[in-house]
């Protein structure tokens, strides 16, 4: 290799070398920049949406009685539209009813077990459509992969075939729970992420007055696509209490469905708060301090742990480079001087 190569290879190890070491800064720069879009636009909507109440329009006049030509058109789509609606929810009954006697089922138990239910909670899969849908696909995917393996390795003998078909059953049918639990740590993760980002929405719609339901509210319809994955369990519970259910219920089922200290703790202080009254904001940001400093030692061992694997990206990549800039010149002159003696003799 002649000297621009080895030049060309050197620079290109440094841009990768540099690309690594710059990729947690660009992914940091990313989520803020999506965070300042979101925020942006749900003012957007709270503007336009007191821009629509502010102008209202005047209700339309009724209709002259001589405006209706096609009644008897209408009454027969309305009739059309309830049978449709009747036969909808009859399916959806039956659909329901047999779920349910298959998921209560001695092979239903077995395939969706309670840690499976579970982790499907943690995924933000919610319902008995979600149950099935995981059971089906651990029953379906394995025997049509099965077979698939078995039809491709017919001529290579019964033991292989059988071995091949064993073994992408028992691969395929344990795939579905290793994705389900590495979604669930992932979105565990997710939640320490935001649980912050949390506390600072609902101290701060406290110090304006709202109470614990109006700032829930406001988080949910405002900021929920923010919060990806404590804003989906902040409406449900929303839904729950609407529907009968007290707030503790529904902030303790987020507690129990999340293994976080943390957000244990901030369920428990607003509980508290919702049952027996007071001032909430004061709490609110000594937690958030202590959340903080919390967060600034883990990101302290995460820098920690990032040098130390950084290092070996430092010896593959700059190393090298370093090597050839500064040795490069003196091998090939020593290459160069050697083979001159060698044409002289």
């Amino acid at each position: 290799m002649d000297r621009l190569t080895l030049i060309s290879l050197s620079l290109l190890a440094a841009a990768c070398g540099v690309g690594v070491m710059a990729l947690p800064l660009l992914r940091d720069w990313r989520q803020r920049r999506l965070s300042a879009r979101t925020i942006d636009a749900a003012l957007a909507r709270q503007r336009a949406l007191e821009a629509a109440q502010a102008a209202q329009a005047t209700p339309a006049a009724p209709r002259a009685p001589g405006a209706h030509p096609g009644a008897r058109a209408t009454g027969a789509a309305a009739t059309a539209g309830v049978a449709n609606a009747l036969g909808a929810q009859l399916g959806a009954r039956v659909g329901e009813r047999f779920d349910a006697h298959w998921l209560e089922s001695r092979l239903g138990r077995a395939v969706v077990t309670p840690e499976d239910q579970q982790l499907l909670e943690q995924c933000g899969w919610v319902g008995l459509q979600a149950r099935v849908v995981f059971g089906v696909l651990r029953l379906a995917l394995p025997l049509a992969l099965s077979v698939l393996a078995m039809l491709w390795h017919v001529g290579a003998g019964a033991f292989a075939v059988m071995a091949w078909g064993f073994g992408t059953f028992a691969v395929a049918y344990l795939a579905p729970k290793w994705y389900l639990r590495r979604r669930a740590a992932a979105r565990l993760r997710m939640v320490d992420d935001e649980l912050p980002v949390l506390i600072d929405m609902l101290r701060l719609l406290q110090g304006v007055g709202l109470s614990i339901d109006q700032s829930l509210q406001v988080i949910v319809a405002e900021f929920g696509s923010m919060l990806r994955v404590l804003g989906p369990e902040l409406a449900r519970a929303n839904q729950q209490f609407a529907s009968g259910r007290s707030r503790e219920q529904t902030l303790l089922r987020i507690g129990r469905l999340f293994d976080s200290e943390d957000l244990k703790s901030l369920i428990t202080l607003l509980t508290q708060v919702d049952k027996h009254g007071g001032a909430v904001q004061e709490p609110l940001r000594q937690f958030g301090l202590r959340m903080q400093e919390a967060r600034k030692s883990r990101m302290k061992d995460e820098i920690g742990r990032l040098t130390v694997k950084m290092t070996a990206v430092m010896v593959v990549s700059l190393l090298p480079v370093l090597l050839i800039l500064t040795a490069g010149p003196g091998f090939l002159g020593v290459i160069r001087m050697l083979a001159n003696m060698g044409g002289t003799r």
